[in-house]
């Protein structure tokens, strides 16, 4: 017999033994709160992120708008923000269960050490009764390009 099949002789049976025994089979067990609260899960889930917000891979703009409407005394008026988009690539997220020292259970939300933006913003910001008007007086454009790193976490308790 080759060694090849000498080994998987060995190793097949026990396999089989493995995935047929009845906790193999088991479902998850519920825990109480006391019990969930011993889990330790290491660092947490690390995130990495591409942002692509209404820009093709050409490089191409469509006629995309955010607006926002607002009543006041029988008037209503409308932000407008056109063209919202760009991409945005972050390294680094990182979402973890923490215990403060007084004891306290926490989510911490790691911030990203890096994110770059290129071509993020809006192409106009306007008011306007008609949201669906063309843009004719614009109050300003944004547009992000480059490189920012970062350091700290979010931190957020329940109550």
């Amino acid at each position: 017999m080759s060694p090849r099949r000498a080994i998987l002789a060995l190793v097949l049976p026990a396999c089989l033994a493995l995935a047929l025994s009845p906790r193999a089979w088991a479902g998850p067990q519920p825990l109480a709160d006391d019990e969930l609260a011993q889990v330790r899960g290491g660092d947490g889930i690390n995130f990495a992120v591409r942002l692509q917000l209404n820009r093709p891979d050409d490089g191409s703009t469509g006629d995309s708008r955010l607006t926002i409407g607002q009543n006041v005394d029988g008037r209503t008026t409308y932000m407008v923000v056109k063209n919202v988009g760009g991409l945005i690539q972050m390294v680094g997220l990182n979402l973890s269960a923490q215990t403060a020292p007084d004891g306290t259970n926490y989510v911490a939300l790691g911030l990203p050490a890096w994110t770059r933006f290129t071509d993020t913003g809006f192409e106009s910001l306007s008011v306007q009764a008609d949201p669906r008007a063309p843009v004719t007086d614009s109050l300003g454009r944004i547009t992000l390009n480059g490189e920012l790193q970062m350091q700290g976490q979010l931190r957020l308790w329940s109550h």
